[in-house]
């Protein structure tokens, strides 16, 4: 079963931004089937445990995120800590979500106990940068290291920021300075490594490859989404990496493309591929089940959930399609 996360601002009356579809390999999507959830929920995350669970972000608003049983709707919400929560991230033993601010420019910190969820702390970030939507901080996204360590992909100020979780209490440990104009959008790490990320850039269209010394983060390799140069209507959105670690997927709106990357030894990236889509990928993911073989991409303005199957890391067209209002996530 996947589930989908969309708008429901500018939507009709009565729209539901969460739903559940069936998928085969074979005969592809069944009918979606929408659910209660809260406003607006654009980023879902799976919770633990053989009973489905999600937590959800509501993005409108004052800010909150939920945790949602499917078929029940919303057992629990806390306050993000910020305005326009735009991603929440479930760290590693289930007892801490992270949400990202975009529009506070901060972090959130929920304690999930069970179905009980509690805002314990909040971090706001400070900076800008040089293009017109970094007047200030935007986070986007924060990625566990390990139970107490996490990477803040920061849009409005070029920074992947170091955060620390201790004794339920956010701190600001350190800065990866990106290039100016970069806006982070989000990370992928490389699995089951601490020390490799590939970020990408919303706002310059690069793929950003970052690589642990011992020391610090460095920047050891930028490569295009974009051969044929960057426009200003293009923005760079959803990454994710094979699960071997042997491919990247980059997704760039406006381009309507999944760029594929093959990864060195070293963690550098040589494009092998790039495959039309939908208009405006907002998101790439696995299918549940089927990952490295079944890539979905949520095609925002075009209203479709797209699969594509992949062969030795390439993609190819499978046909299936499943139309749905403003898709955002999948999972």
């Amino acid at each position: 079963m996947l589930y989908l996360g969309g708008y429901t601002t500018d939507q009709p009356e009565g729209s539901s931004g969460l739903a559940r579809v069936s998928y085969d390999l074979v005969r592809g999507f069944g009918d979606a089937e929408p659910l209660a959830g809260p406003p607006d929920p654009s980023w879902l995350v799976r919770g633990e445990g053989e009973d489905p669970v999600l937590y959800a972000v509501s993005e409108g608003g004052g800010g909150a995120v939920a945790r949602v049983r499917p078929g029940q709707g919303v057992v629990a919400s806390a306050a993000s800590g910020g305005e326009g929560p735009c991603h929440v991230a479930v760290g590693p033993d289930g007892r801490w979500l992270v949400v990202s601010n975009y529009v506070g420019g901060s972090i959130g910190l929920v304690a999930a106990d069970g179905d009980l969820l509690e805002l314990v702390d909040s971090l706001e970030f400070e900076g800008d940068g040089p293009h017109e939507r970094q007047d200030a901080p935007h986070a986007h996204q924060a990625v566990f290291l390990d139970a107490r360590r996490l990477l803040v992909c920061d849009l409005g100020t070029d920074r992947v920021h170091e955060v620390s979780i201790e004794d339920g209490t956010l701190r600001h440990t350190g800065d990866v300075v990106l290039l100016s104009g970069t806006g982070p959008r989000h990370l992928a790490l490389a699995p089951g490594r601490d020390d490799l990320a590939w970020v990408v850039g919303e706002l310059d269209q690069l793929v950003h490859v970052l690589r642990h010394d011992g020391s610090g983060w460095q920047v050891v390799q930028s490569v295009t989404t974009d051969p044929d140069g960057p426009e200003p209507e293009e923005t760079t959105a959803g990454v994710v990496v094979s699960p071997d670690g042997s491919h990247l997927y980059v997704s760039t709106r406006g381009a309507d493309t999944v760029s594929v990357y093959a990864v060195a030894d070293d963690g550098t990236l040589t494009m092998r591929q790039q495959v039309v889509t939908a208009h405006w990928p907002r998101f790439v993911g696995w299918v549940p089940g089927h990952e490295g073989h079944r890539l979905l991409v949520a095609a925002e303005r075009e209203g479709s959930v797209d699969v594509l199957a992949v062969d030795e890391g390439q993609l190819e067209q499978t046909g299936h399609s499943l139309a749905w209002a403003a898709p955002t996530c999948v999972v």
